[in-house]
């Protein structure tokens, strides 16, 4: 049996950063997974932190992520990948302007800096752009970082720490203790026993919550993502559609992914996903009429990952009622970009503070 005071099962983005920031606190930290870190959504996301599309009873969460994001790289030493470049939010027709309205309306509503810019303004912002885009707003907020190593390292660093990581655990039960707190129970026979617990599985949550009493609708999305060969750094910020994202990394590659989904069963495979080629190319189709000059690339690769949307694309933080110490924290739209944010406020929900409640905002 293996004896810690916090137990977090998942090691997405949430789970890494919860296990750190509580390590990093002082606690006795125990952090498990039912294959690598960040092997699914937090690991084959596009890696992008755009605050202009966020629901806007999540967006002071979307804040403290971006902030806690920032902590990471550039106070912490954790190399993530961070930059916050800016980001434009660009539409492409007249109906879709109102988006831009209510952008700069919640953006006000918090004192958060937002820039909106008419098709010249664009354009002398962004030269290489095509003249389709007839307004956007812009945010110096947003950015990105890279999720192939942001979530191993911020739980590398969280081990340095102290905290204990074990791979491939599936934990298939939790009990109440005799001794003290809870009992888990994985697939392989292991059990850990802990004061208090975290949930931190994704879209795989409800394997768990839904025994115990908490039911978090999910609606099963398959992202994808197209990466091209590197190329002379041209795109400066994180450009966002309707349906699109694009941007180009410190290293050179554009990352392109947005609205359009790709294939998978998480009920009958949980780790068969595929792609869907005509997604794809509408989806470079996209980003190539943003930036004409896309179509010189050769890419290089796609792939797509399962994520949960909540209904309202909102977050569900709590704690278990029929198991007090027993706490979840489930992203519901935006998860890679938001999960520092949500590991957070579960932290305060687990010390008793006020948190994002989603019943109650």
């Amino acid at each position: 049996m293996r004896k810690t005071d916090y137990l977090i099962i998942g090691a997405g983005i949430v789970g890494c950063s919860a296990a750190y920031l509580l390590t990093k606190d002082g606690k006795k930290v125990t952090i498990v997974d039912k294959s690598y870190p960040c092997n699914e959504a937090s690991g084959v996301n596009a890696g992008g932190m755009e605050l202009l599309q966020q629901p806007p009873r999540s967006l002071p969460m979307h804040v403290l992520a971006a902030q806690l994001w920032d902590m990471f790289q550039n106070e912490d030493g954790i190399d993530c990948g961070y930059h916050r470049t800016g980001g434009l939010y660009c539409v492409l027709r007249e109906e879709d302007l109102k988006m831009l309205d209510e952008q700069e309306e919640r953006f006000n509503k918090l004192g958060l800096p937002i820039e909106r810019l008419n098709k010249e303004q664009v354009k002398e912002k962004i030269p290489y752009i095509c003249d389709n885009v007839i307004a956007a707003n812009f945010s110096p907020m947003s950015g990105y970082s890279n999720p192939l190593k942001a979530g191993v390292a911020i739980l590398m660093k969280a081990k340095e720490l102290g905290c204990e990581f074990y791979d491939h655990q599936f934990i298939k039960e939790i009990h109440t203790s005799k001794e003290n707190g809870y009992l888990a129970y994985a697939e392989d026979g292991q059990v850990y026993q802990a004061k208090k617990i975290l949930i931190t599985g994704g879209i795989r949550s409800p394997w768990l919550l839904d025994q115990m009493g908490v039911h978090i609708e999910l609606e099963e999305k398959h992202n994808m993502i197209t990466v091209t060969e590197k190329a002379p750094h041209f795109i400066d910020y994180t450009i966002t559609t309707p349906t699109m994202t694009m941007k180009q990394t410190a290293e050179g590659s554009v990352l392109i992914g947005g609205g359009r989904e790709g294939y998978g069963d998480l009920n009958k495979d949980d780790k068969k996903k595929d792609v869907s080629i005509n997604g794809l190319c509408f989806n470079v189709r996209e980003a190539q009429n943003i930036i004409p000059s896309v179509k010189k690339l050769n890419i290089l690769r796609s792939w797509s990952g399962f994520e949960g949307f909540t209904p309202e694309r909102l977050p569900y933080i709590g704690e278990v009622e029929k198991y007090p110490g027993v706490y979840y924290a489930v992203t519901g739209f935006c998860g890679y970009c938001i999960g520092p944010g949500a590991a957070a406020e579960a932290i305060k929900c687990m010390n008793g503070e006020e948190y994002f409640n989603v019943k109650e905002v």
